[in-house]
This record gives C-alpha cells, structure tokens and sequence, in this order.
C-alpha cells in the first residue's frame, strides 16, 4: 500500500462509525510506506555487500589505488594525477575490474527496477559514460589520472540528478498523503455531522400502573 492510495480498509454504516478501525487504517498509511522503505533499504544494502566483495578479486590488483574499484568516490587527489598509461598487465585487471563492476551493476539494477524505477534512467546514463571511460582506458588512449577525472565529473552529474529527482519525488508523496488524509477527515466529518444521527423524541415517558404514559399519550 502506498500513500497515494485510496482508503479501501475504513468500514463503517451511518450510524455506527468504527473509530477505533478508522484510525488503525489510517495509521496503517504510514506503516506500509514504512515496510516499503525499509525491504527496498534491505535490497539495497545486500546488492552493496555483493558490489564490495569484489575488492577481494585477485585479479584486480594491478590496478589498485589506480581505479575506483566499487564507486568513481574512491577516487582521490593522487589518482587524478597519475599520468601513466596501462601496462599489459594492467589491462587484463581492467577487463576483469570491468566485468566485476558490470556484475555490480547489473545487481543494483535489479534494486532499482524493484523500488526506485524513476531513477533507473539517470544510473544507466552513469553507466554508459563510465563503460565509455573505461573502453578508452583500454585502447590506452588516455591515462588513468584522465581517466578518474572523467569517472568524477559522470558520476557529479549523476548525484545531481538523482538529488533533484529525490527531492521532487518526496514532495509529490507528501502533497499524495495529504490529500489521502484530507479526503479521510472529510469523509469522516461528513458522517458524524448532527443531521445524520438518529432523531431524538422530546417526549418524557414513565410508568403510570402497569402502563406507560409519554405526556399524556
């Protein structure tokens, strides 16, 4: 259930408005919106331990401190400024780092499409630009201080991105749950209004003998 969401739990009749059942469901717009964040959370954080045990591949470890190895945020000052080219060597720890990361990817794409599909779109672009980078890094065309730089400014451009995206995404669930209890507390005022409760007698009966007498009637 998500907050955008009609109310369909809420049962009551006119005359006997289950308040009690009311407020569970309408709690309960909260507590699915939780469960969902907190399985796409757990998703998340179990594609993460798959990308990280990829540092323990031998293979890669020509390359290391020369390229990110999971994320372009690894990459510090001393990697921009290694002006080397590949060695032979080098280059058979870059296709294996490449097949690795497209492994990685692939994961944290599967995540995506689960939970955050709006911002799918955004993550293949990031990962085009960095295959672009890495083919390349391959042909030996440029250095791996060149490299890094262009791995940085992708990924800079991404986390814009997906910053302004987020931000958007997290205003149009608040102004959907607003509306939701809006249309609840008006569905509810409009039941518990005076004209709807049960008509009232101002007649005032007793028992007269064995009879009952209301006023004289």
């Amino acid at each position: 259930m998500h907050a955008g969401h009609s109310v369909g739990c809420v049962v009551w009749d006119r005359m006997n408005i289950n308040f009690p059942l009311v407020l569970a469901c309408a709690l309960s717009l909260g507590g699915c919106t939780y469960v969902h964040t907190y399985i796409a959370k757990s998703d998340l954080d179990d594609a993460n331990i798959f990308c990280e045990q990829k540092r323990l591949d031998p293979a890669i470890r020509p390359i290391s401190g020369k390229l990110p190895i999971v994320s372009p945020d690894e990459i510090s000052p001393e990697m921009l400024a290694i002006d080397a080219l590949p060695t032979d060597t080098e280059l058979e720890a870059i296709k294996v780092l490449s097949r690795d990361q497209h492994e990685c990817h692939q994961r944290l794409r599967t995540v995506m499409q689960a939970h955050q599909s709006t911002q799918l779109a955004t993550r293949e672009e990031l990962n085009m630009k960095l295959d672009l980078v890495t083919a390349e890094l391959l042909q030996r065309n440029m250095s791996y201080g060149n490299a890094n730089r262009l791995y940085r400014e992708a990924a800079l451009e991404a986390s814009n991105k997906l910053t302004d995206q987020a931000k958007q995404e997290m205003a149009d669930a608040e102004e959907r749950e607003a509306a939701t209890w809006r249309s609840l507390g008006q569905t509810l005022a409009g039941i518990a209004k005076p004209g709807d409760a049960m008509p009232r007698s101002d007649k005032s009966c007793s028992w007269v003998d064995r009879s009952v007498d209301c006023n004289g009637h």
